[in-house]
């Protein structure tokens, strides 16, 4: 007899414990039953996927150029934001054989509305007959007056794209003339470096 007590004590915690597990699980059933499905709140995926047509509408906004000068086609083309200046270039039919290509910048991102002048080489003579001089950028007395300069003429410049022709046209509209060449290194964008290379092309008149 003394021996059965002590066994029922041993087996008394695990049945307990049994009951308790067995209570919880009848509970948990008992409350969840009842509750509709359509109470239960999805965790969300995220925002609605773009699709590969929307993605493409984004990213190629379409823009137009207009591309003048020494190319085989001058006129206004098509084109997508993020293109670069060699490629309005080569939709204009690439370079004539006497343009300069040196001075554009081909890696310039295009805008629209944007002018492309790619400027012919002008021989010292005028074109006449007689041995072939080197090249010459300007016009008239072989150099481009800051001064009166449209943006065009400031092109042929070697260096000079639309960006910092428009740069010195701002500049000289705000600042007045420029007084001398060396006035140039005052335009955002042109250095020592830059205006070593225009100096003998360029006046101040």
């Amino acid at each position: 007899m003394e021996w059965l007590k002590m066994n029922w004590r041993k087996l008394i915690p695990p049945i307990a414990a049994s009951a308790l597990i067995l209570t919880f699980i009848l509970y948990t059933k008992s409350h969840t039953a009842g509750v509709p499905a359509d109470s239960f709140i999805p965790v969300s995926d995220g925002p609605d996927p773009i699709s590969a047509d929307d993605r493409a509408d984004l990213s190629a906004a379409v823009i137009f150029v207009d591309v003048k000068g020494a190319v085989e086609k001058p006129g206004v083309y098509k084109a997508e934001e993020g293109d670069r200046v060699i490629d309005a270039v080569a939709r204009a039919g690439g370079f004539l054989p006497d343009a300069v290509p040196d001075a554009i910048n081909h890696a310039e991102r295009l805008r629209d509305e944007m002018v492309i002048y790619v400027p012919f080489i002008m021989p010292e003579d005028g074109g006449q007959t007689g041995s072939a001089p080197p090249p010459v950028y300007g016009a008239d007395d072989g150099k481009v007056n800051l001064n009166t300069a449209e943006a065009e003429e400031l092109m042929t410049l070697p260096g000079i794209g639309p960006a910092k022709a428009e740069a010195i046209i701002a500049h000289r509209t705000e600042h007045g003339p420029f007084a001398d060449p060396a006035g140039l290194m005052d335009v955002s964008g042109i250095g020592e470096k830059t205006f070593a290379a225009l100096e003998e092309l360029i006046t101040a008149k």
